[in-house]
């Protein structure tokens, strides 16, 4: 799904905060016009009272206001637990760094100059609650996972009250046996359900996500591109025409004094503007802002194969390229961390669900990138070799303790605290490697890093 329905839109309340009268009747008519309800207030004072009372899921800030500024009424929003998730996005006329600086420090998730671009606003709206949905989501998901721990740690209390009855009837003994093995072998099929249907509506989430942005993103830089290249045609043509010009008037220059006077004078007023320097500058100007829209074109591209990452799919597909995709896609959790080495091998294409492989390079990469502490290197490989292909993601982390090592691919096991981690990616990699019937082996050592490698048989078309 590209935006939000039209349900969705109604079921949300926008606070619209601004001293004046003005910019509140344009706002409100503005988030109305999208289908949003909204509330006003004209002061910090008054947001905080209005807050408490409705729970808006968006608050619109203004920055310049008596009573109570915006930088103060954000910071104050963000240190009470009932209004500290609540996004806000400041509004002002001042476009320097350091009010920004500020209002970011202040808690605000997003920063707009006055006056507002209608459009910028409400995509920014509209990804700040879609954003807010999926973190509501992800809590509610977080809370079926802390029940289903405390009905495990139930089990285990129940374990060892069985245990005492085995210990104490002998004859029963076979029999509680069979039935406690029957017992664990559901409860293990359960847990495997349950971490399936977890881990696709959280991907399906962030799929439906991405969508969204790649959809809002992939307009304006068609046209943006398209404008750039018809702004070089139009520049060539005039550096073309100023040129003609310049040695037509040179050419008469020499025939006449008269027109020799007026070349002097078009010389210098040339030179003057700097006509020439913008004549060569104005190519490379144009060229760069080409490059730079096709990195955000080849960026959108990654969005839109990252938000089919649960299609069911089989297909031909080259696994480099998926890695690449990958990599683009989670560069923001890796460049703070580490450099990544790539070392591509020629391998063949093989048929496979290419949205679930990429899926497991995500969660190694990450992963690599949570184990490096500091700085460090992430090396990527792949090579081919006796009908299969390998693909190696090694870390300089902090490593495995060797006690882990036979657990890491458990459902739920983690060495992350509460709420870090919930112990089912490196699961589900090894659930859609073994659907692919493929393996995935690990080796380690504490304080010097860790590699996983991946084997998959190639499947011809």
């Amino acid at each position: 799904m590209n935006s939000q329905t039209e349900s969705q839109k109604n079921k949300y309340t926008i606070l619209i905060v601004d001293d004046e009268q003005a910019n509140l009747k344009l706002l409100s008519a503005l988030v109305s016009c999208y289908g949003y309800h909204f509330e006003t207030a004209g002061n910090g004072l008054e947001a905080m009272e209005k807050t408490k009372k409705i729970r808006p899921d968006l608050i619109l800030l203004d920055v310049l206001m008596p009573v109570m500024n915006g930088v103060e009424t954000c910071k104050r929003l963000k240190e009470y637990p009932d209004s500290r998730h609540i996004p806000v996005i400041v509004l002002t006329s001042l476009g320097d760094k350091e009010t920004r600086l500020k209002c970011l420090e202040a808690g605000a998730n997003d920063f707009l100059a006055k006056p507002v671009d209608n459009a910028e606003l409400i995509v920014r709206v509209r990804n700040l609650l879609q954003l807010k949905e999926f973190e509501d989501r992800n809590k509610i998901l977080t809370e079926k996972i802390q029940t289903i721990e405390a009905v495990q740690k139930i089990e285990e209390e129940l374990k060892a009250s069985q245990k005492e009855l085995i210990e104490k009837n002998n004859e029963m003994k076979q029999l509680t046996e069979s039935q406690h093995k029957e017992l664990e072998k559901a409860y293990a099929e359960l847990k495997a359900a349950q971490s399936q249907i977890l881990q696709q509506e959280k991907m399906a989430s962030i799929g439906q996500l991405a969508a969204g942005i790649a959809h809002e993103i992939n307009n304006p830089v068609g046209f943006v591109m398209s404008n750039l290249g018809s702004l070089q045609k139009y520049a060539d043509k005039l550096s073309e025409f100023i040129k003609a010009q310049t040695e037509a008037i040179g050419e008469l220059g020499v025939k006449s004094s008269e027109f020799g006077e007026i070349q002097k004078k078009v010389d210098e007023f040339k030179k003057s503007l700097k006509i020439d320097y913008i004549i060569d500058d104005l190519g490379n100007l144009i060229r760069e802002s080409l490059d730079g829209a096709e990195r955000v074109k080849k960026i959108v591209q990654d969005l839109k194969s990252f938000s089919r990452i649960d299609e069911a799919e089989w297909k031909m597909a080259d696994i480099n390229a998926g890695i690449e995709s990958t990599i683009n896609m989670v560069w923001n959790e890796l460049k703070y961390k580490a450099t990544v080495k790539k070392e591509y091998g020629d391998i063949p294409l093989t048929k496979c669900n290419p949205g679930q492989l990429n899926q497991v390079f995500m969660n190694m990469l990450i992963n690599a990138a949570h184990a490096i502490e500091k700085q460090g290197e992430i090396t990527v490989k792949t090579w081919h070799g006796s009908g299969f292909i390998y693909i190696s993601i090694s870390d300089t982390g902090k490593g495995i303790p060797s006690e882990n090592l036979n657990r890491i691919f458990e459902p739920f096991f983690t060495t992350k605290e509460v709420g870090k981690g919930t112990g089912l990616g490196l699961s589900i990699a090894y659930d859609i490697v073994k659907k692919h019937n493929g393996d995935i082996t690990v080796e380690s050592k504490a304080g010097k890093g860790s590699a996983f490698t991946i084997k998959i048989p190639v499947v011809e078309r």
